[in-house]
């Protein structure tokens, strides 16, 4: 009688047991999901400033603003004894430039872009 008692308590025991760290895991998940529904908000209000911040538009009025401009003529020096003359990954098959604009030009200055 006394082993059968003593294995039907250690059975109970073990229950209450489980079911205390079931509870636990249970809290700790509600509080990780609540955690992640707030950073995911957080991610959300990051993502939308971001987008402001690097709008076209603001950068370049923030540039006027502070005295920016695009420049009139672009040239591009080449350090003497540096092989071809030519940026690794340059187009030689034209002699076109293009400006600041995405125009192109016969690359002579006061020629009208093409």
């Amino acid at each position: 009688m006394l082993l059968a008692s003593t294995l039907v308590g250690s059975i109970v025991f073990g229950i209450v047991v489980v079911n205390v760290l079931l509870a636990q895991t249970s809290f700790r998940i509600g509080e990780a999901e609540r955690h992640l529904e707030e950073l995911s908000g957080d991610h959300l209000e990051l993502v939308r400033e971001q987008a402001t911040l690097s709008a076209p538009g603001r950068i370049s009025a923030w540039a006027s603003r502070h005295g920016m401009r695009l420049p009139d003529d672009i040239r591009i020096l080449h350090a003497p004894g540096s092989g071809s003359g030519e940026p690794t990954g340059a187009d030689t098959s034209s002699s076109t430039t293009t400006d600041p604009q995405g125009t192109k030009g016969s690359g002579a200055k006061g020629d009208p872009p093409t």
